[in-house]
């Protein structure tokens, strides 16, 4: 990807993006980095990797948007976010800066995707969902599959009715998608979406949720580039509920993206 100032290269190592970034980082360009690092750690499995060595950035203030993405990775979809710099010169200004505030630091990439926590039973369904009177249902049948599929029996009577919950909430002239997550104890139902909830929609649809979930959860909203957000559920899983995974065939409105 190019601009005219901030060019962005994108690589897949060991099963973890690696996001280069080069040129110059201004407030012209800061949305820019600040959206491509958030669409796609809204996307990944497992983590991501910001390379900086040949970013140079027009004032420390600028290097906050990493903390922002990471606050935001870390709560939704849960994965891990952390910046490559080998230079000992900046490593020395941003230590002295404290910039990045939150958003760990390494000296190689090797070293960073290393330290990626990857969890054995993570998974997730990306699923577009039709415009139609329909949605409701085909969200709770996809959700439905889901927990059938990694072996959560509790979650059938909350999961599906939660997903249903979300998108009846949701008003987006564009087409909404699903997003499932499941990792360790933690089940997540989200919707990405452009549309935005007013204060008196989150109270209802949490109430709603709360009335719903006989399990402990939180909900939220994480930005994903673009101008779209991702509404979600984060709902604890049982360890007494869960039983083998079974496999189920793919269908068109059921998919797993690697």
């Amino acid at each position: 990807m190019a601009g005219s100032s901030l060019e962005v290269d994108l690589r897949e190592q060991n099963g973890v993006l690696v996001v280069r970034f080069s040129g110059r980082l201004d407030w012209a360009t800061y949305m820019r980095a600040q959206d491509v690092l958030l669409d796609h750690a809204t996307k990944e499995l497992v983590g991501v990797v910001v390379e900086l060595d040949e970013l140079v950035a027009e004032s420390p203030a600028l290097l906050v948007l990493f903390d922002v993405v990471w606050l935001s990775a870390v709560r939704w979809p849960g994965i891990s976010l952390s910046i490559v710099v080998s230079d000992h010169r900046l490593r020395s200004t941003l230590e002295s800066r404290g910039l990045p505030r939150h958003i760990p630091m390494y000296s190689t990439t090797s070293a960073a995707v290393g330290a990626v926590v990857r969890l054995k039973h993570e998974d997730r369904v990306d699923a577009p969902l039709p415009t139609c009177r329909c949605l409701p249902h085909v969200a709770e049948r996809i959700t439905e599959r889901a927990c059938e599929r990694w072996g959560v029996q509790a979650m059938l009577d909350v999961a599906p009715q939660v997903a249903v919950e979300l998108v009846s909430h949701v008003e987006d002239d564009g087409p909404l998608a699903l997003l499932l997550r499941m990792r360790g104890d933690k089940l997540s139902v989200a919707v990405r979406t452009t549309a935005r909830l007013d204060l008196k929609q989150w109270h209802i649809m949490r109430h709603n949720v709360a009335s719903i979930a006989v399990c402990n959860f939180t909900m939220g909203e994480t930005p994903a580039g673009g101008g779209r957000q991702v509404i979600w559920a984060l709902l604890d899983v049982p360890e007494d509920s869960r039983r083998p995974p079974i496999h189920l065939p793919e269908t068109a409105v059921f998919t797993r993206q690697a």
